[in-house]
């Protein structure tokens, strides 16, 4: 028998796009954003690419900022890495959203959601 894990699927990713309305600090900070995600088994890895915010606080020259996930309409957690992995999802078909925000919760205009299937 054998597995798919010579064929894991390649990650999906979203780009953003700032809108014309924001200010010009607004827009840099977006250019360029992404979120990707990788479904493995019962786990989703999550990769956030944003520029001029940090999650961790190690670059003090820049916004602070963390991240918010939702599964099925439930907070699921706060993350304040760029990276970091969803564990143990049940079995089925689950909508993920995820807002990236500042520390006061409030929105970096930031936002991808999609859908995921657990096997």
């Amino acid at each position: 028998m054998s597995g798919c894990k010579q064929n894991i699927p390649k990650p999906e990713s979203f780009n953003v796009e700032a809108s014309e309305s924001g200010k010009a600090a607004q827009s840099d900070k977006t250019k360029d954003a992404s979120i990707r995600h990788i479904v493995h088994g019962k786990d989703i890895f999550i990769e956030c690419f944003v520029p001029n915010i940090s999650f961790s606080g190690a670059n003090k020259a820049i916004e602070r900022g963390k991240i918010v996930v939702y599964v099925d309409g439930q907070l699921k957690g706060e993350f304040h890495t760029a990276a970091f992995v969803m564990k143990n999802l049940s079995k089925g078909v689950h909508h993920v959203k995820i807002d990236v925000v500042k520390l006061n919760n409030k929105s970096h205009g930031l936002s991808k959601e999609f859908y995921v299937t657990i096997l």
